[in-house]
């Protein structure tokens, strides 16, 4: 899973920050900038390109994702002839995944998700560079030093720094660990484009330190406003395992 954790001695990925913004803030509000998130409004991303290297391996997909509010995602993998590998839906208490190579539905429970796998997906839209909303523990505001801004989460099992521009009011970069500080991933962002007052990464890149692996995504297409209706349509016949 992308946002499983990995060993925490080394440097956070990095990309270009953004270079549009109207100017230094002394403060970061929370609040302003989880107005800025992706998932402030429902959108589709049609076309994302990953290329994952570890291992001495490199693996190159395709992948769309649909968002609707209030916390359910579909995503698409594809192999790049097209052929659709997995279809993913998760919501705030469900992950359904349709695998179409081996003609298998997974389901199960997120937390039973977390307890196999390590990834909690709740922390999905630290993907989009978003600020996780609903945290009781996320302070109101930071201050600015050298440009950036610092917001420190704790949650129950994990710690989320997010390393926000004080141009521009977005991440710049996500560091996740675990609640002992032994586990690290890092998500920094890049590319960022303005769509109207919107400006959102379109490029990102997860640093996973424990295999060496290294994963970066680019998103080539999105829409915004886009029909917030999901649906996730189970394989026929499909053996069902469920996550346990």
């Amino acid at each position: 899973m992308l946002l499983a954790a990995a060993g925490c001695s080394v440097k956070k990925a990095v990309l270009t920050a953004p270079a549009t913004g109207s100017g230094n803030m002394e403060q970061v509000m929370a609040s302003d900038v989880a107005e800025l998130n992706y998932t402030a409004r429902p959108f589709f991303i049609r076309r994302a390109e990953i290329n994952i290297d570890g291992n001495n391996k490199s693996h190159k997909l395709i992948a769309s994702v649909r968002f609707a509010k209030p916390d359910s995602f579909l995503v698409s993998i594809r192999i790049l002839s097209g052929l659709e590998a997995a279809r993913i839906l998760l919501t705030g208490d469900t992950v359904l995944i349709n695998d179409r190579i081996n003609r298998t539905l997974y389901f199960g429970s997120n937390r039973n998700v977390k307890k196999k796998y390590g990834f909690d997906p709740v922390l999905f839209p630290l993907l989009f560079g978003d600020l996780l909303t609903g945290s009781t523990s996320l302070p109101a505001a930071a201050d600015c030093n050298e440009g950036t801004a610092t917001l420190r989460e704790i949650r129950t099992d994990c710690i989320v720094n997010y390393f926000i521009d004080c141009k521009t009011g977005k991440c710049n970069n996500i560091t996740v660990e675990n609640e002992f500080m032994k586990e690290y991933i890092s998500i920094a962002f890049g590319n960022f484009d303005k769509e109207g007052k919107m400006i959102l990464p379109k490029q990102l890149k997860i640093a996973k330190v424990a295999n060496f692996a290294t994963v970066e995504i680019a998103i080539k297409n999105i829409e915004f406003d886009a029909a917030s209706i999901i649906e996730f349509i189970p394989g026929r016949n499909y053996d069902r395992i469920e996550i346990k």
